[in-house]
């Protein structure tokens, strides 16, 4: 251990990093855990498809970039951190908290997109031919799936992500890395915004759903119409491939609506993103 201290020691002064090994290992360790556990749950990270390699090189490429301004955090004149080997496991655990909340609130608009999708399989009648989705790591249903894809598409090709990134660096400014929270009274707001997030999941994937679902329930009735016409009509078998041809038809009609709603969702999403930074940041001030 003292070796590999002290050859980490000489490529600190060969790059001309003036901090001492532990401190360094500190600080690039807990700035790692915020970034990696952002990466990990995030969907246009690309979920399970992304080797575990590039997920861990991608993070330690934003410590790089982030690392000169949180120096500023590291004790004047070289002196001891504030916290020991048990102080570092709580920063250790907060800093990955941080990291998967923020990943969640970022994903919440994706799980709107699957939730519009399996809505509509789900009246459709498909729901049985699931699919994986490495991207949320979870089943998804066939029309789900295809909109999860087509908003990652939409979501990278506008460069949306590249907000995301920024804001998760900018973190640091608000939510330091060596600093402990002050646990007081006044968390209700923040909570009571996740509450409402995590429940627009729902809402959101109802509203992308609605046009398909109102026209599948208006072939029912007209099957429904038949049947009562011709009784020796098997209606059902009849109407299952209708039905199916249907819904995708009007997802194709729908295709210029989704994308500028995939839009809205994103901007909405970022602002629910800064607004738990800022949030997180009001307890360290």
């Amino acid at each position: 251990m003292q070796e590999f201290l002290h050859l980490l020691e000489l490529v600190l002064k060969t790059f001309e990093v003036g901090e001492s090994p532990q401190a360094f290992l500190v600080l690039f360790g807990l700035s790692f855990a915020r970034f990696i556990s952002f990466i990990t749950i995030v969907p246009f990270f690309g979920g399970q498809v992304v080797p575990s390699q590039v997920k861990v090189a991608t993070a330690m490429a934003l410590v790089i970039i982030v690392y000169p301004s949180l120096i500023a955090e590291l004790p004047p004149g070289g002196a001891a951190l504030g916290f020991g080997p048990i102080g570092f496991v709580g920063m250790l655990a907060k800093e990955v908290f941080v990291g998967f909340t923020l990943g969640f609130v970022a994903s919440l608009a994706f799980e709107a997109v699957q939730v519009a999708g399996r809505l509509a399989d789900l009246q459709r009648g498909s729901t049985m031919a699931e699919l994986f989705a490495p991207q949320l790591q979870e089943r998804v249903s066939e029309l789900g799936q295809f909109q999860l894809q087509l908003a990652i598409v939409i979501f990278l090709t506008t460069g949306a992500h590249r907000f995301f990134i920024a804001g998760l660096v900018r973190s640091f400014e608000f939510i330091p890395a060596l600093k402990f929270p002050h646990l007081e009274p006044g968390w209700s707001p923040a909570v009571e915004f996740m509450t409402q997030m995590t429940g627009g999941v729902l809402s959101l994937g109802i509203q992308l759903a609605v046009p398909i679902i109102i026209t599948l329930l208006l072939t029912d009735l007209f099957f429904g119409l038949i049947n009562r016409v011709a009784p020796q009509v098997n209606v059902f078998f009849l109407s299952m491939p209708v039905k199916m041809w249907i819904g995708i038809f009007v997802l194709l009609v729908m295709m210029p609506f989704l994308v500028e709603r995939f839009r809205d969702y994103f901007d909405l999403s970022y602002q629910a993103f800064e607004f738990m930074i800022r949030s997180f940041g009001n307890a360290y001030r």
